[in-house]
């Protein structure tokens, strides 16, 4: 393991034991409108769809590079419906769902819809090998590496992960999850990992320890998560022509 991979496993380790708690929760309450891509009647009671919320108008995917193993080229969606899932090393959250998102990909992904993790943001510099070895110890390596070349390999953060706070301004933050339709129009938003339940701390004093999180699980891995997904990969949304638009060129 090169020093790069000990430093993000130990800063993502710590951060971990950290997530989902109440104070977290207070802290980033979910704000904005439900998105209206999942008003219907299947998933109008659904939890994991309820998480996300109308992103703001006009919102795309911009135009930007991006590397993977085979070298550096512009992002290219495919036609359908792509979940793109914004995440970085130092970012437990998105660590703790990878390999939910990963399990997911495997038994819902297709020609119509896949789940695309994209690394944004790092706070040091990381090779596509790098990327790979953090999706495989996260239980993610059905996904290949893909990492945002950018303006300072943070152009997708900036452009689609800002959000509204309760209190100060508008700021970015992961993870991130967008529903894109082929021609790079967002037509839903969902931040943080979404637990599935409320985590109880086991460790001194009551702290939130790592097991605790990963005993609790995601929504994506709930009953919930996974009906959202087979909803995704048979294209039924509220006005599910968008998935049908033509694929975004860079």
């Amino acid at each position: 393991m090169t020093t790069w991979t000990r430093r993000a496993a130990m800063a993502g380790a710590a951060a971990l034991a950290g997530a989902g708690t109440a104070e977290a929760q207070k802290r980033f309450p979910v704000l904005g409108d439900p998105a209206k891509a999942f008003d219907t009647p299947a998933l109008r009671n659904n939890r994991m769809a309820r998480a996300f919320r109308e992103p703001p108008a006009g919102l795309a995917v911009p135009a930007v590079n991006v590397e993977r193993r085979d070298g550096v080229a512009p992002l290219k969606l495919q036609p359908g419906l792509t979940l793109v899932s914004l995440w970085a090393p130092w970012c437990a959250p998105c660590l703790h769902e990878l390999g939910d998102l990963a399990m997911l990909q495997e038994k819902f992904g297709g020609r119509n819809f896949r789940i695309l993790p994209i690394l944004t943001a790092p706070r040091e510099p990381i090779t596509a090998a790098e990327a790979g070895f953090v999706l495989k110890k996260h239980k993610a390596g059905v996904f290949a590496p893909v990492i945002d070349r950018g303006p300072d390999s943070k152009g997708l953060f900036q452009a689609l992960s800002v959000r509204e706070t309760p209190n100060g301004p508008a700021r970015p933050g992961l993870p991130c999850n967008l529903l894109v339709a082929a021609d790079g129009t967002v037509l839903a938003r969902q931040f943080g990992a979404p637990m599935n339940g409320m985590v109880q701390g086991t460790g001194e004093g009551g702290k939130v320890t790592a097991a605790d999180v990963a005993k609790i699980g995601t929504l994506w891995a709930a009953p919930d998560g996974e009906a959202l997904m087979k909803a995704l990969s048979r294209g039924e949304i509220a006005g599910g022509s968008a998935a049908r638009s033509r694929p975004l060129v860079s």
